[in-house]
């Protein structure tokens, strides 16, 4: 065995320096953090693309209501588009908005 190489700064960057021993920690963004490390350094590859793409608990089921297109899409009027409202030819999201509005010639 070679000799111990001195550290050159604390060692206490996300947690004390186990010195040799078991490092654990009560800290759960510490403990991520190192095996987050320790994954990407194994595997060669950034660990936090994998845990994007990994599945979640939220994505299996949730509290989710399954309706028809019949519950979920008007088929009649209402306040804001009456019978009697005039159709615009084109979208404008932002006329009036953003200028005047073009008077009409006499």
């Amino acid at each position: 065995m070679g000799a111990r190489i001195a550290r050159h700064d604390d060692g206490n960057a996300f947690m004390p320096d186990p010195e040799g021993g078991p490092a654990r920690i009560s800290d759960d963004l510490a403990e991520d953090l190192a095996e987050g490390f320790v994954d990407s350094a194994t595997r060669g590859d950034d660990a936090d693309d994998a845990k994007l793409d990994a599945v979640v608990a939220e994505e299996i089921g949730g509290p989710f209501l399954e309706t028809s297109a019949i519950d979920e899409f008007a088929t009649d009027t209402d306040q804001a588009n009456p019978p009697d409202a005039e159709r615009e030819p084109l979208p404008r999201s932002g006329a009036g908005l953003v200028q005047a509005p073009v008077e009409p010639e006499e």
